[in-house]
């Protein structure tokens, strides 16, 4: 995964939902398409900036927490 990739959102990092053992602080950002605008590292873990596109806003993802979609 690199900078300018595009990525779907597989969960947000936070909470605990109901029917998953995976955690989501943003719902609506889980199942968007977003596109990698910068990659980081969340203490030891590999993580990238995405800006969400149809929210027009960006956050933070562990990069388990993403899935490359092709264009």
């Amino acid at each position: 995964m690199k900078v300018g990739d595009l990525v779907r959102v597989k969960t947000g990092s936070g909470c605990f939902e109901d029917d998953e053992d995976t955690t989501c602080y943003w719902p609506k950002s889980k199942g968007q398409i977003g596109v990698v605008i910068a990659k980081a590292m969340r203490l030891y873990v590999p993580a990238a900036k995405v800006l969400i596109l149809a929210l027009n806003e960006a956050a933070f993802f562990d990069i388990d927490e993403l899935e490359e979609v092709s264009a």
